[in-house]
């Protein structure tokens, strides 16, 4: 996959003198990418300042990847081109393929034989294409969070669908989200969802690997792959188009038919892949399985400044879903006198810890440390709320010292008015995983639970 996510050089097909054409964004974008760049085009002698090649044939010989960002019929005449000329990948962002008819089957198959007759490797058609923040390549010519999610992560997001996939993933970034890399599928003429997941499940830096997709390509082998993979980190997997109305619009977006539920959900479970049902989901899911420690059990703690969300939170734990089932943890008696020494006379000691709206910073912090301490906690939800008078932004440094330290698996749950996206901004530059709802964070502990049980399962398949 180096030619494709770390090329050396990049020729890009489909560039004017209009700033708002497609080829010309992406061109734009890839001016950050500082290795060699040769936009195509006949008329012009340079294009955003980058002297152009006239004609593909005048290409040097040993380009790597080609982005293809013109119409449907000019595309195929382009791609076969590169592939006479030994370009090693292609991007083809163009649409009106497989997902319009007759003649765009037509010209998908035309793709298709590419790979079987030269060496070229194709992404596409119909994708926005990659963007990968550790080696500043992006090819996305829409809003996509780039900025946010330029300083990387560990979050391998691969999506069928471009716009599920920037649009996920932009939301995720205003409240923090490490992106190790982004691929659009698209129509899937040749590269597929199993390519990547054998890629990224041998790449150190990738700690979990998520999936928007519609159909599966070559379903068994992804299956076991995604098994092999999920042994070592964690497969989240949207999988849309599963009941009847769905897959009828899956295969007018795609060209190609969907699965049922059932078969997919018992696929699933058997095989690793932790499954979610929206984009919130799948973004959640891959923020916390990415970042955090596995738990031990499925005692959960929470602590919080103001009670009803302490009560709240408890009614979302004792929600069963998916069979995954969490349960308040029962403090130790040295864990509640120790509480009710560091707190107030008034407070509540016992799980969901209510420290009212008289807590302090220190105070949270000491709390957080008492629960983190307790063997009969195995996963803790810290409510910090900023609007107490005795509370400031001081408590992010003490919630971030003693998730530094811990084994266990601390989750954040904050509200702060419009500064909310803000907070958890904050908390996320900290390497704290924070969600602004108290149901959002129980279902982030449900995450973690449901990895847990997988990897037990393995282990016990081994024996």
């Amino acid at each position: 996959m180096k030619d494709l996510l770390n090329p050396d050089s990049i020729a890009i097909i489909g560039v004017s003198d209009n700033p708002d054409k497609i080829g010309t964004i992406i061109l734009r974008g890839l001016l950050r990418y500082n290795k060699p760049l040769y936009p195509v085009h006949k008329e012009y002698a340079s294009i955003c300042g980058i002297k152009t090649v006239s004609e593909i044939k005048k290409l040097p010989g040993d380009i790597d990847l080609a982005i293809i960002a013109c119409g449907a019929k000019r595309a195929v005449y382009a791609a076969e081109e590169c592939a006479e000329h030994g370009v090693g990948k292609l991007i083809i962002i163009a649409a009106g393929f497989g997902e319009t008819g007759a003649e765009g089957k037509e010209l998908e198959n035309r793709l298709k034989a590419i790979p079987k007759k030269y060496k070229t490797r194709i992404l596409g058609p119909n994708t926005l294409g990659i963007f990968h923040p550790p080696e500043n390549l992006d090819t996305i010519c829409v809003e996509h969070g780039d900025k946010s999610l330029a300083d990387g992560g560990g979050t391998a997001f691969i999506s069928q669908s471009g716009s599920v996939g920037v649009e996920a993933m932009g939301l995720a970034s205003n409240t923090g989200f490490g992106l190790r890399g982004f691929i659009g599928l698209g129509n899937k003429c040749d590269l597929d969802e199993l390519d990547f997941l054998i890629h990224y499940a041998k790449d150190d830096k990738t700690t979990c690997i998520a999936f928007y997709l519609e159909n599966i390509t070559r379903a068994k082998k992804f299956m076991l792959h995604a098994k092999q993979a999920s042994m070592i980190k964690p497969v989240v997997v949207l999988k849309a188009g599963s009941t009847a109305s769905g897959s009828a619009a899956a295969a007018s977006h795609t060209g190609r038919l969907a699965g049922s539920n059932k078969v997919v959900d018992g696929a699933f479970k058997q095989f690793g892949i932790q499954r979610v049902f929206d984009d919130e989901e799948l973004c959640d899911a891959a923020k916390t399985l990415a970042s955090l420690p596995i738990p031990k059990g499925n005692r959960l703690a929470i602590i919080s400044p103001a009670g009803g969300y302490g009560v709240m939170g408890a009614d979302h734990v004792d929600f069963p879903r998916k069979g995954v089932k969490l349960r308040m943890a029962m403090l130790r008696p040295h864990t509640m006198n120790r509480i009710q020494q560091i707190s107030f006379p008034f407070a509540s000691c016992s799980n969901p810890v209510d420290l009212t709206a008289s807590a302090t910073d220190k105070m949270m912090g000491k709390v957080l440390e008492a629960l983190i301490a307790d063997d009969n906690v195995d996963m803790i939800i810290c409510t910090a709320f900023f609007a107490p008078p005795a509370i400031s932004d001081n408590l992010i440094y003490e919630i971030e010292s003693r998730v530094k330290s811990s084994d266990k698996p601390v989750i954040v749950f904050t509200q702060y008015g419009p500064f909310t996206d803000k907070y958890l901004l904050k908390f996320h530059k900290k390497g704290v995983i924070g969600f602004p709802s108290i149901a959002r964070a129980v279902r982030a502990a449900r995450f973690l639970y449901e990895r847990s049980l997988i990897i037990k399962a393995f282990k016990e398949d081994e024996t």
